[in-house]
């Protein structure tokens, strides 16, 4: 044991030493390169730097950290840490200042981040560093793939360079959307396209302020800013590779081969000067900030306590499973749900003109870097989006009855009529469960699962005896053996179908009866507004963008719901842009047909805003 233990720290020791081993190498290396009078001048001619060239470095240094500090607002509003996005640059500004100076950048720039944001816990500190170091890495590669493919470049960094500039989009695509891609996304946080695309422009302007500021320290006028370009961003990622303490040695390797045509004596000089600039100055800047005073206080306001409007509508039952929440604003509320790509209002406000509910969507989207939109909204809501500007299709329709007025007599319910004789004849009883059958209602779900490819997630339930506990479940049985169930979600203003489950060999009519006999009990107690839930119905444009087949309407559950003649409510999506739009429907139906498991342990999502877990 304790030679396993002496190995391990050994190992440790020796991956921790790699960095200083690569820095020494490649220090060596420079020098061999280097003329012994290049040190004895280095010096006066650092010394005769020109001060104009000073101040224009110095300020675009100011400019690159100030485009450096966003990476970490971006990466708060990922995590949904709730930091104030002052606080969360300040912090950001001092981890990769004092980080890309000491080396070992993830770990110091957490411990900095711990430091200064002390709320935060170690594990937050530790996912915040390596987010923002690992999106801004790939960001640099594809930037770099970009230049060495658009501007003069070494032969030997195209073919490398086209790869990166293909398979980097393909890879967030695939992480994005793909359905091979689901578990993925179910087991961590993939930043949305609205990130990744804030995160390449400001690491664009991060590496081009600082190219530029080198650019403007060396004094070779033979030099085109386009040479050098490629060149500064293949050191500059050869040296955070190394993890070298400020990527002293690979950065200037890797920059005077590429530039051998320079003489070294106009390049070195330049590089001394940079390093005190971009790297001493903000490091001791940074230092200074991590020893002010920590606040230890949350920087989140308080939420509110429950929600008046959790019984507003039958459908919000919905975010016991999604993780979604009602949210409310000073002037009104909705239902939020978020995803990969979106933060989607679900259904129609709660409250509240919708013009300005769509103001606070969009204001909570652009808090957490996802794509505003609109899920399931009716026709009022919609045409008030249209009216806004945003785009809008018709996704599905809601089929709903007023129990109060249904007649099974009535000349339209015929097909209805014969399917429950059916049934009868069959010896199908149904009844409503007081005492959930959870065994027989698991293998009856198991069943329809393995005949239906799965369960749909979202937007639609799925089995969880406690969210069936909160629900009415109605159970059909042919000779005493539990066949089918359904269940519903129950509002103060109505009743919603949620979950339909059946075996293959139950009796014709039985899912009819089912939702018969639930009809009339909503009758019994009063209740004017059932919905038998929504059916896909495809706008002619949504089929024509994404070319779905109009058989994905589902036209056999779209007949046996228009068995009880129910009156028809379109539903709509909506999002400020076209291509918001359609990110924003690929990501809801990916998340829809590939959903997050469930805990069949713990208890579900409670749906107010106070148990929202950042």
């Amino acid at each position: 044991m304790k030679a396993a233990g002496k190995a391990a720290r050994v190992s440790q020791a020796g991956r921790f030493g790699v960095p200083f081993i690569i820095m020494g190498g490649s220090i060596w290396l420079v020098q061999d390169r280097l003329e012994p009078a290049i040190w004895d001048s280095l010096p006066g001619s650092t010394l005769a730097t020109p001060l104009p060239l000073v101040a224009a470095a110095l300020l675009l240094t100011c400019l690159s950290f100030w485009a450096i500090a966003r990476y970490d607002r971006l990466a708060h509003r990922h995590l949904r840490t709730r930091v104030a996005e002052d606080r969360a640059s300040l912090s950001g500004f001092a981890a990769i200042a004092i980080g890309q100076t000491v080396g070992f950048g993830i770990l110091t720039g957490a411990a900095v981040r711990w430091r200064m944001l002390p709320q935060l816990g170690l594990g937050t500190a530790l996912h915040l560093a390596t987010l923002v170091s690992v999106s801004f890495m790939l960001a640099l590669g594809f930037l770099t793939a970009l230049a060495c493919l658009l501007l003069p470049a070494p032969g030997w960094a195209v073919p490398s360079a086209t790869l990166a500039a293909l398979l980097l989009p393909a890879a967030l695509l695939t992480l994005s959307f793909a359905p091979v891609a689901a578990p993925v996304r179910h087991r961590i946080r993939i930043p949305s396209l609205r990130t990744c695309g804030a995160i390449l422009g400001w690491a664009a302007l991060d590496v081009t302020a600082a190219a530029v500021a080198l650019f403007c320290l060396i004094s070779a006028p033979d030099l085109s800013f386009w040479v050098f370009l490629p060149a500064f961003l293949l050191a500059l990622g050869a040296a955070m590779l190394s993890g070298a303490p400020g990527g002293v040695g690979p950065f200037e390797l890797v920059l005077l081969t590429l530039l051998a045509d320079v003489p070294a004596t106009e390049l070195v000089p330049g590089i001394v000067v940079f390093r005190l600039i971009y790297f001493a100055l903000p490091a001791l800047a940074g230092a200074a900030l991590v020893f002010l005073p920590a606040r230890e206080r949350p920087d989140a306001d308080a939420v509110r306590r429950g929600s008046r409007y959790q019984t507003a509508l039958p459908e919000l039952g919905i975010l016991a499973q999604n993780g979604g929440r009602i949210v409310e604003h000073d002037h009104g509320a909705f239902a939020l749900w978020q995803t990969t790509q979106t933060a989607s209002m679900l259904f129609d406000p709660l409250a509240g003109a919708v013009e300005e509910n769509l103001a606070d969507l969009e204001k909570r989207a652009a808090a957490c870097n996802l794509l505003p939109a609109l899920y399931k909204c009716g026709p009022r809501t919609a045409a008030r989006a249209r009216r806004s500007g945003w785009q809008v299709v018709r996704i599905a329709e809601d089929f709903i009855l007023n129990p109060q007025r249904y007649a099974i007599e009535d000349p339209v319910r015929r097909g209805l009529r014969r399917k429950l004789r059916k049934a009868e004849r069959s010896g199908v009883t149904v009844r409503r469960a007081q005492v959930l059958p959870l065994a027989e209602m698991k293998a009856i779900d198991a069943a329809w699962q393995a005949a239906h490819g799965g369960a749909r997630g979202g937007s639609m339930g799925r089995f969880c005896p406690t969210y069936l506990e909160r629900q009415q479940v109605f159970v059909a049985c042919h000779q005493e053996r539990p066949v089918a169930f359904v269940s519903f979600h129950v509002a103060d203003s109505g009743i919603c179908l949620d979950l339909v489950r059946h075996r293959d060999d139950l009796p014709d009519g039985t899912m009819h009866m089912l939702m018969h006999t639930a009809i009339l009990a909503a009758r019994e107690e009063g209740i004017d507004h059932f919905s038998l839930a929504a059916v896909p119905s495809l706008s002619a444009r949504l089929r024509k963008l994404t070319a779905i087949r109009p058989q994905l309407d589902n036209p056999g559950l779209r007949q046996f719901k228009t068995s009880f003649a129910p009156q028809r409510r379109p539903l709509y999506a909506a999002a400020p842009s076209l291509a918001s739009l359609m990110a924003g429907l690929g990501d809801i139906a990916s998340e829809i047909h590939h959903p997050r498991p469930l805990s069949q342990k713990e208890p579900v999502h409670n749906q107010v805003e106070d148990y929202e877990v950042a």
